[in-house]
């Protein structure tokens, strides 16, 4: 019973940093969505697809689109090279796996929710659905559902 109420008032993430001569951010994901952190030799750039997509990679023979999640959430419009990308974050949620390109795997960690700032980023005039919050330790808590469900994720373009 005691072990229940303590889950109830906690959610387990992973964190990861994404570096940039500017600054240092550090971003969680919930472990429920957490399929892997997978290294990847290299990522398939795509024409015709918006800037947070850096490209595609083979992951365990399904192909799975790569973001740069700070160009997703409108924290820089910086591209990415595809070459410098050497780990992802694959999540996953229902049936689609997005990959989530991290420089660095910083903890996994066991965060009360009742620590969690919810509407810092709101605050700054950020789209408050695609966090949950920011952590004392400076870490934002994606909303990974809200994320991967959002319409601007699926690209159904055609080239001609």
């Amino acid at each position: 019973m005691e072990k229940a109420k303590i889950e109830e008032n906690y959610i387990e993430v992973l964190e990861f940093g994404v570096n940039t001569s500017e600054c240092n951010e550090k971003y969680a994901v919930e472990i429920p969505y957490l399929v892997e952190v997978h290294s990847v030799k290299s990522v398939t750039k795509l024409p015709c697809t918006p800037a947070f997509i850096i490209g595609i990679i083979n992951f365990r023979g399904k192909i799975i689109s790569v973001i740069d999640i700070r160009n997703f959430l409108g924290f820089t419009t910086k591209l990415v090279e595809v070459d410098k990308v050497k780990k992802v974050i694959v999540v996953k949620v229902n049936d689609l796996e997005l990959g989530i390109i991290a420089d660095s795997i910083l903890a996994c960690n066991l965060i009360s929710l009742s620590e969690i700032q919810k509407n810092v980023l709101a605050a700054m005039n950020f789209n408050s659905k695609y966090f949950k919050g920011i952590t004392r330790a400076g870490s934002i808590v994606l909303d990974i559902k809200n994320i991967m469900l959002d319409e601007k994720i699926i690209v159904d373009e055609e080239v001609i």
